[in-house]
């Protein structure tokens, strides 16, 4: 089961990074040229974060059947001192978790801005934010694309 989890995983991270770059890409179009918010940067925003939190549930279930987590589990102190094992129990979640509050607060913070400007200056700096913080968190030592 873990394997089709992590294929899937595998997958939709795809899915994020494209959603991510369109609705980066509809928000400095917008920040330039006086495009409506509410038209094609609100939906692709919204797709992005939807997409990044179905990502994350993958994660969470993948952290609960992977072997790897489980062995880890068992003994903290010897997966802390190995960089390999603590980079997929910690530090890939960890930022992962921030990755998807940060898109979730620019989905907030956009929508809420005074005027069309504001609101594709905010969904352009958060976007980029959440996608740095997700990118730092992908492990690129893996396949990029999933083997079911």
């Amino acid at each position: 089961m873990s394997s089709i989890v992590l294929g899937l995983h595998n997958l939709v991270r795809w899915a994020v990074f494209l959603l991510a770059l369109v609705a980066l890409l509809r928000a400095l179009k917008g920040i330039n040229g006086g495009v409506d918010y509410a038209s094609n940067a609100k939906r692709s925003l919204s797709l992005y974060t939807m997409s990044v939190h179905l990502q994350f549930v993958l994660g969470l279930v993948l952290y609960g059947v992977s072997p790897l987590t489980r062995h880890a589990m068992g003994d903290m102190g010897a997966a802390m001192k190995d960089p390999g094992i603590r980079f997929f129990v910690v530090e890939h979640p960890m930022l992962m978790l921030l990755g998807v509050i940060a898109a979730t607060v620019t989905g907030i913070i956009a929508r809420r801005g005074p005027d069309d400007a504001v609101r594709h200056r905010r969904a352009a700096i958060g976007i980029a934010l959440s996608m740095g913080l997700i990118l730092a968190g992908i492990p690129w030592q893996r396949p990029l694309l999933p083997s079911f």
